[in-house]
């Protein structure tokens, strides 16, 4: 059986029965996650431009854009929520296989529920089914021999599942689907080239995998044709991708749907890479109280051999919140200097004005090699741990240790780490009325009882805090919790 036709199965032919209620469970906080980065993402550089050149050029239809009045194309709306969402960097990861793949599923998710008027376990369960697809392609891609890693693994495999979860919710048929798989296949793309140059293309990627894996589904559901043997064939993914034979059979073949309980939720929005560093720096923060202008220097140390893509220098260019973003010496500072690495501190104008910590980022380097950390506290330094080393001015220095695993750990973001998140994102533009963030909240939390998607989505992420007039807060307070299948 071809590896598209095995998660065509799994896609559109397993009973939602068959997802046990912990992968419900898992879904909801990450939906709960990835609603909170589009609150963050909607006045990031470059999104405004993008919904204005949408509206421009799309059809009106049943796709809500976030946080407005407009609705587009299903493609177009999709395409616009899914840059929302990865804007800012906040989204979550997949251990093993450098993905974000909630800024695929999630906006095409809630695009087709609310297009189909679905309910909430249905919208989770095209979630929960996204996610298994991708994880299932992408963990032998990630392990396989590759003649570089500038392909972006997001862009490239993520698209996959955004189709499996707009074929199972638009009702594809397991040939269909077979062939919106085989149709994504030309669109595969993205590269880490934005990464290096801090261009804002970068948080556009996902975005461009989101609508092409729509627009696949809706091609194979009028009738075209794409290869089934995408993935293992001569010119298949894994032949074009990677330097190994594709995987065996075997491999993408299990009844399990616990992918989206391995998916971790981001604690700061800065690349994952430094962010045991950046743990390191809050700890001697706490614990010895100093202020940026008390530190002489700082050296850190990521890997052997170093110079990865967030270990270059801090300087501010057309861009400053990408710059920021991913730059481990800035995330450092920041730290070092505030005591804190918040969504708040990764405005622009904030950027721009906290010279302190634009100093301090200079004066924070990379150390390559780490006999050169020459660590006093740590003579024998732990195989992918990452170190810290600050000198304050008064002579002292100090030292931090942190493994490297965190931003694969899942039990640092429990479920109020994330509804703290939710707050401090949805009140980052300080537009959002917070005594209505609750409510939010609850609707969210209780999807798997919504009997309509569409007003669950109106009610939370269209214009929310925007009210009318003549609409009291008990009156909206109302609207938000009484039960979706009951109200007018």
């Amino acid at each position: 059986m071809s590896i598209s036709r095995i998660l065509s199965h799994l896609a559109v032919d397993a009973p939602d029965d068959a997802i046990p209620q912990a992968s419900y469970d898992a879904a909801v906080k990450m939906l709960l996650d990835t609603c909170a980065c589009a609150f963050a993402g909607r006045k990031a550089p470059g999104i405004a431009e993008l919904i204005q050149l949408e509206t421009e050029l799309s059809a009106q239809g049943n796709g809500s854009i976030y946080f407005s009045d407009t609705q587009l194309t299903l493609p177009a709306a999709v395409f616009c929520n899914a840059a929302m969402i990865h804007a800012m960097d906040f989204d979550n990861n997949y251990p093993g296989a450098d993905i974000h793949i909630l800024a695929i599923v999630v906006p095409i998710a809630l695009a087709c529920s609310e297009e189909k008027h679905v309910d909430g376990q249905r919208c989770l369960s095209s979630m929960i089914r996204g996610v298994e697809v991708t994880s299932r392609l992408a963990k032998p891609y990630i392990r396989a021999r590759r003649a570089h890693s500038y392909f972006l693994t997001t862009s490239l495999v993520g698209g996959w599942g955004g189709v499996a979860t707009a074929a199972y919710l638009l009702g594809l048929s397991v040939e269909q689907t077979i062939h919106a798989m085989g149709i994504y296949y030309a669109h595969t793309c993205g590269n880490r080239q934005a990464l290096l140059e801090r261009a804002l293309s970068k948080r556009i990627q996902p975005a461009i995998a989101a609508r092409a894996a729509l627009y696949s589904v809706l091609l194979a559901q009028r009738g075209l044709t794409g290869p089934e043997y995408c993935f293992e064939g001569a010119g298949g993914f894994y032949a074009c991708y990677t330097q190994d034979p594709p995987p065996e059979e075997v491999v993408f073949r299990s009844d399990s749907f616990d992918a989206i309980g391995e998916l971790v939720v981001k604690k700061f929005p800065t690349c994952g890479i430094h962010h045991a560093n950046v743990i390191s720096a809050l700890h001697l923060k706490q614990e010895i109280g100093f202020t940026g202008s008390d530190i002489a220097k700082v050296e850190f140390y990521l890997r052997e051999g170093g110079k990865t893509l967030v270990s270059m220098p801090f300087t501010p260019g057309p861009t400053p919140q990408v710059d920021a973003q991913f730059c481990a010496p800035y995330a450092i500072a920041l730290a070092l200097n505030k005591g804190r690495v918040s969504i708040h501190d990764f405005r622009p104008e904030q950027i721009l004005a906290d010279q302190e910590t634009i100093d301090l980022a200079q004066r924070t380097t990379e150390v390559i090699h780490i006999e050169d950390l020459a660590l006093k506290n740590y003579p024998q330094p732990v195989p992918g741990c990452h170190y810290l080393k600050v000198f304050l001015r008064n002579g002292t220095i100090l030292e931090h240790e942190c493994r490297g695993g965190v931003p694969n750990d899942r039990t640092l973001m429990k479920l109020p780490d994330v509804l703290e998140k939710f707050h401090t994102c949805a009140c980052m533009y300080d537009d959002v009325e917070p005594a209505i963030i609750n409510e939010w909240i609850e609707a969210l939390m209780a999807i798997q009882t919504t009997k309509d998607s569409r007003k669950f989505i109106q009610t939370v992420l269209v214009r929310p805090g925007m009210r009318k007039p003549n609409i009291s807060t008990a009156e909206v307070t109302h609207r938000l919790l009484v039960p979706m299948g009951t109200r007018d």
